[in-house]
């Protein structure tokens, strides 16, 4: 009888058990949020020349990147951090569209200083009208340049505009009425995770004479940034380099260019198993064509800037949660 018992208990502990580990390893393969972060595919025409930066081959590249995103599965969505294309012309913005259009997933747009008409053309108005008209729009909520969305419960993705149409510039600029409605924004979401992306970093990955935020807007910013403990960090382009940095529990990720090397995008997927901690992990996707990517490598002079280190392509970093 005593045997029977013991038998009998051992097997519920064993039954109870087995449970909990496949409870367990379910929820720890259930991710927060799941996405993808691509940034500069500077779409030009194929007549366009090849060399640091692969501007004849920037639409196999953007077709390869959409390929390689569609075989990721169950993402969230992808967010272009700006200069979709080379040129602000309509032909290549329209073509843009008709290849991100192949994305099984929503695909959200943020102005780069490449996408803007400077003294006519189509301007920054023709440019959010071409997203927003289409039958089933992402970003550029409310006909503005700078927007937000909410994928789940949890996060919020606040997308800004750093361009401007009075000059030709790489150099970015946040106006007060922008900063006013971030903070806006920020009292809005603060029962959420936030996640502020726009074109130019706020933190440089490496020392620029010309594509830094300009002063006072990049203090401002930063201020803003570090005033509320629920923002995660701040995801940009611009700088065709791959960097990760935590400064003050906060992220800040600099992604790679599609038309130059390392010519790669950036999953992201955030869980969280632990109660007071966030995990991030970033992994790292170079797009199809060696011989392509080489091609940029060994035409540039700064590859090794561009590549970054080992930890600024894949890292897992955690984050303190309030």
């Amino acid at each position: 009888m005593k045997r029977k018992i013991y038998i009998w208990l051992v097997s519920v502990i064993l039954a109870l058990s087995f449970g909990f580990l496949i409870f367990t390893n379910a929820n720890e393969s259930k991710p927060l949020l799941h996405f993808v972060q691509i940034s500069d595919t500077h779409l030009q025409k194929s007549i366009a020349k090849d060399a640091e930066r692969l501007l004849g081959s920037s639409e196999k590249l953007l077709g390869d990147a959409v390929s390689e995103i569609n075989e990721i599965k169950d993402l969230d969505f992808v967010l272009s951090t700006g200069d979709q294309v080379d040129v602000p012309d309509e032909k290549l913005i329209d073509r843009y569209i008709e290849i991100t259009m192949a994305s099984q997933y929503p695909w959200y747009v943020l102005l780069g200083n490449h996408d803007v008409s400077v003294n006519g053309g189509l301007g920054k108005k023709g440019f959010i009208n071409k997203f927003a008209d289409l039958k089933n729009p992402t970003g550029f909520s409310g006909n503005m340049t700078y927007f937000s969305f909410s994928p789940n419960e949890k996060f919020t993705f606040i997308c800004l505009d750093g361009t401007t149409e009075k000059l030709v510039t790489p150099l970015g600029q946040i106006d007060d009425e922008q900063l006013k409605w971030l903070k806006d924004e920020l009292e809005k979401n603060e029962d959420k995770y936030v996640i502020i992306a726009l074109h130019f970093p706020v933190i440089e990955p490496f020392k620029s004479k010309d594509h830094f935020i300009v002063e006072p807007d990049r203090t401002k910013l930063l201020e803003i940034v570090e005033s509320y403990k629920n923002v995660l960090g701040v995801f940009s382009g611009h700088y065709h380099a791959a960097k990760l940095i935590k400064i003050k529990n906060r992220i800040h990720n600099s992604c790679p260019a599609v038309v130059q090397w390392p010519n790669a995008f950036r999953e992201i997927t955030i869980t969280q198993e632990e109660p007071k901690y966030l995990s991030l992990n970033f992994k790292w996707h170079p797009v199809n064509g060696q011989k392509l990517r080489d091609k940029s490598k060994n035409s540039s002079k700064s590859w090794s800037l561009t590549q970054g280190a080992e930890e600024d392509r894949e890292q897992m970093i955690k984050l303190r949660v309030y």
